[in-house]
């Protein structure tokens, strides 16, 4: 009898990292590695310690990543979902943040090169693994105003998804991305309430996204169907420019 997969989902404490959390347990079998930063709480609710398994590991620093990575021990991850990012924040060119640029660089880039460079020769042996990059729809054609920070970052992680998944594309590893619009989630706290507002008028649906609309996106992606689908952004826009 074959085993159950293993995921790991690094940022599962997030709003979307919960929400995944409770999809995958609610529709397969597979064991869950559940990182965290400060939050563990929001994991133990689900009250599924039989499945998941939670690790803590600070993404600004490279060495509690990679200590993270010790402690999967010999089991190799069969997906992992890689989510961690600093808040989102809306602020004019002029009051670009350097500091605050290079602690989301080491979040969302430095750290995911750290990780998937200790994981994906050893997924790269198994039958099938999935690694799926949480990115933004500001990757699109013209991104929005006030966002040149954030729009850098997602670039920089867009071109390591493209990088890892032509690397490894004669593997059995898939390596894509989706690329949500804004999501209401806590992740736009430090965002002016009206930016949000604009995003949802000018959107088709007259809204922004849900949780739920971008974990579909994330489980197709993991699932066999998409088992010839690899280095691609699939956009979570509800029809919005991408």
């Amino acid at each position: 009898m074959s085993r159950p997969d293993l995921v790991l989902v690094a940022g599962a404490s997030s709003d979307l990292g919960v929400a995944l959390l409770r999809r995958l347990l609610g529709t397969g079998d597979a064991s869950i590695v559940a990182h965290y930063h400060k939050s563990p709480e929001r994991i133990e609710q689900l009250g599924a310690r039989d499945r998941i398994r939670a690790l803590s590991a600070d993404f600004e620093s490279i060495e509690s990543v990679e200590r993270l990575a010790e402690q999967l021990g010999d089991r190799v991850p069969d997906q992992v979902v890689y989510l961690p990012a600093l808040k989102l924040r809306y602020e004019r060119f002029s009051k670009f943040n350097l500091s605050h640029f290079d602690r989301d660089m080491n979040v969302q880039v430095r750290s995911a090169i750290a990780l998937f460079k200790r994981l994906l020769p050893k997924m790269a042996e198994l039958p099938r693994a999935k690694v799926v990059f949480v990115l933004s729809s500001v990757t699109g054609r013209v991104p929005p105003k006030f966002m040149s920070m954030y729009t850098v970052v997602k670039h920089a992680q867009l071109g390591l998804m493209r990088a890892l998944a032509s690397e490894y594309a004669s593997t059995r590893i898939t390596i894509n991305a989706v690329s949500p619009t804004m999501i209401e989630t806590r992740f736009l706290d430090e965002i002016p309430a009206i930016a949000k507002e604009m995003s949802a008028a000018a959107a088709p649906r007259g809204r922004i996204a849900t949780t739920d609309d971008v974990v579909g996106a994330i489980q197709f992606l993991l699932s066999p169907e998409s088992d010839f689908i690899t280095g691609i952004e699939l956009p979570v826009t509800g029809g919005g420019a991408s």
